[in-house]
Order: structure tokens, then sequence, then C-alpha cells
């Protein structure tokens, strides 16, 4: 995977790439716009970035839009917050940190701008110290929100809200077992996302193109990849996601493989038995708080669900939800101190590139598509034919609908 931080040196670059032993042990240089400075120099109303730093512990005290969290560099310690909290989420204890912000002169927290986890590796453990987690349990809200996780998943649609939060809807899909999933990149992650680089590099800043989104940050349509990012329930859209996207590479030969099997063991639809709407697939909206296309007649408030709300190093998640968490295991929160900040994936899959007519698409606020999932060439069985169909258009369907539902509302709103 493309390494977040900048590499002095073409050659040291080079053994990375290559993963030669030894190279890239030495404490890495700052990210690009980081100047950073110590615990101490953190102070009321001064912009700063704190570097490489260990999150020990954090506290969800509600489901969103409230997160705690105390980080170390090993002589002393701060508390911080994520004052605007849906497009970054808040962190894990256990991550190795960056933080952009300034201190809260009445709090005494630490209110973060902008932050980055360095140590996620090379894709779902051992390769890193996240666990992959299926498409399908994601959407069908069997992982509690909150917790970090690798998806695979097949990119069908570019969604730039390019008249709203200015986050891209990065909508996948898996023909069996069938699911959808929405994935979403986001403002402040421009340009730090970690991924492969692309036909427009590895990622960009720019701000003169709003309607484009800097697509280059996303997995483009048609590719199978695998996404790591935080779950997340969606009150407005009703529906689950992976918010936002923080890293995503192309499949390996091994997972591509473990995917054709798992999609010969269950090529039989999965469809959402709490779907106001008919017989649609997990990933469709489902309920909804009236903040993105009102409340149309048949649509229900959606309901409360299981998350994450601790971590400490060395201990199991605890879960807030009561009875919605049954079912549900805590994971044990391990320490990233010493982790890989990147890795070299094994045997990767060619991915498609992103066209030049797809990205114009996007720039002219079009969204971009495939026609299905099967047009991927996503592995897939005979007896999973309908499933796919039936995720790909209706998933298809149903985003350009509420795209369009979504933006024509945000304009009379104007």
């Amino acid at each position: 995977m493309a390494k977040l931080r900048v590499l002095v040196g073409a050659a040291a670059a080079a053994a990375v790439a290559l993963g030669v032993p030894g190279v890239g042990a030495a404490p890495s240089p700052p990210l690009r716009g980081c100047h950073p400075v110590p615990l101490s120099h953190a102070r009321p109303g001064v912009e700063v970035c704190l570097d490489q730093l260990l999150v020990t512990e954090t506290d969800n005290a509600t489901e969103q839009n409230h997160t705690q969290f105390t980080v170390t560099d090993h002589h002393q310690t701060l508390r911080a917050t994520v004052p605007d909290w849906w497009p970054l989420g808040g962190p894990t204890a256990g991550m190795v940190v960056t933080l952009w912000g300034k201190m809260d002169g009445g709090t005494g927290l630490f209110d973060v701008d902008r932050w980055l986890e360095l140590t996620h590796g090379s894709g779902p453990g051992p390769g890193g110290p996240y666990q992959r987690a299926s498409l399908l349990d994601v959407s069908a809200g069997r992982v509690p929100a909150l917790r970090m996780v690798w998806v695979a998943a097949v990119t069908f649609l570019l969604d730039p809200q390019d008249t709203g939060d200015g986050d891209v809807h990065v909508q996948t899909t898996l023909p069996c077992p069938s699911a959808g999933l929405t994935t979403e990149s986001t403002p402040p992650m421009r340009g730090y996302v970690d991924h492969p680089p692309g036909p427009l590099g590895p990622g960009s800043t720019n701000q003169s193109d709003p309607a484009s989104n800097h697509l280059q940050d996303d997995p483009p349509p048609g590719e199978p990849v695998m996404i790591l990012g935080q779950t997340r329930y969606d009150f407005g859209m009703g529906w689950w996601e992976l918010h936002p996207i923080r890293a995503w590479r192309p499949l390996t030969a091994a997972e591509t493989q473990q995917l054709t099997s798992e999609c010969a063991a269950d090529p039989v639809p999965h469809t959402d038995p709490q779907s106001p709407h008919g017989v649609l697939p997990y990933g469709a909206p489902a309920c909804t708080d009236g903040s993105e296309f009102g409340n149309p007649p048949g649509w229900q408030p959606c309901a409360p669900h299981c998350f994450v709300s601790h971590t400490a190093i060395g201990q199991l998640e605890t879960l807030g939800g009561g009875a919605l968490c049954n079912g549900i295991q805590p994971q044990l929160t391990p320490s990233q101190a010493g982790m890989s900040e990147s890795g070299v994936a094994g045997s990767p899959t060619a991915g498609a590139p992103l066209s030049p007519g797809s990205v114009q698409a996007a720039r002219d606020g079009a969204p971009v598509q495939v026609a299905s999932a099967q047009a991927v060439g996503l592995p897939n069985t005979a007896g999973a034919a309908a499933g796919s169909g039936l995720v790909a258009s209706a998933l298809v369907g149903l985003a350009t609908a509420l795209m369009h539902t979504r933006r024509r509302r945000r304009t009379e709103r104007r």
C-alpha cells in the first residue's frame, strides 16, 4: 500500500516498496502539513500538530457524536476530543496517530480538527491490527458501530456530494453473500487516504475542483478492493457505512480465492426483513430520521444499535446498547506501537484504472457507476447470478434516486 508519509530519497522508497527488511525501521518524517511539537506545546487557541502519539483509551458516551480519548508520547498524556465528529469519527485504543488541533481552555481538552492512524499495515490481520468483516455482516448490523474493520467489496458507484457535505459516497456490493455497503471518503481526509497511486497521483489536497471531490482518493468503479474504515450507522439514510475510508487496496490473489469460496458456499440472495419497500438487499435504506429525504409514507425512525463504548490497550472492547449487542463478541484491543505504517500486499490483482471519462463525469456532478456487480468480473457461481443482479440493480437504482432527491431538497433549502 502507498505510504502516507513522505519518504526521503528514491532509493529508500524503492526499497520499502519491495519490502526490503530493515528499511523504514527508523522514525518516519512527519506527514505532509504537520510540523510536530511536543505535547507540552499544546496550548489554548494555538493550532499545532502532534505526531506519533499512542492512543491508550477511548470513551464513546453515545453511538454517535461524542468521543473522548487519551494519548501519550510515553512521557506525558493528553485528553482529546473530536468536536466535528461526523467527518472523522474517533480513534480506537492502541492506534498510533497524528493529531491536528488546539487546546480548549474551557474544557481542558485538545480539540482535534483532523486525525490519522499510522499503523494499519497491509490489510486484515495478521498483516495489520484490524480484522476483516464480511460486507454482509456489516450491512446487516452484526458488527458494532465504531469498530475499525477491513471489508472486501466491489465499487459500483461514486456519488460526490458536491452540493452537500463534500463527502464522496463510494457505493459497494458483493454478489454473494449478497449485500451492499456505503463507504465514504470525507473532506478532512483528502490526500491522506492510504491507497495505491493511480492515474491522478497518490492523492490530492487541490481545492480548485470541488465538484470532483478528489476522486483519486476513492476506489474506482469496477475495482475489487479491501477497504478500511470505521463502522457507523447513518440515521438519515437508514443504512450501515464505513465512514470515513482510511485505506484501500486491490484484493490479493488469496483474498480473491477466499471470496470465490464464500460465494460458492452461500449463493442465495440475502434480503433485509426490516425493509419497508419489499424484497431488497441489506445495504438499501430501511428507515430514516427525516434529515436526508424527509419522512415518506411507510418509513419509520431508525432504531439504536450496538456500539463500542470503551476501548483500552490490552482489554476487550466494552459494548454499549445492552440487549442490542446480543450475539456480538467484543474484540481484544492490542497496542500498535512498533507496528508497520504500511505494508506490501502480496500478489495483488490488476486493478481497473479510473478512466479519464469517469473523472470528467464526476467533475460535472454526475455519479460514476458500472452496470452491475457481474460486470466487474467478481468471483461468482451460476446459482448466484440472480443475487448479483438483485443487489446491483436495487442498490444502483436506490442510490441514484436518493442522490437526486437529496440534491433537490438541499437546493430547495438554499
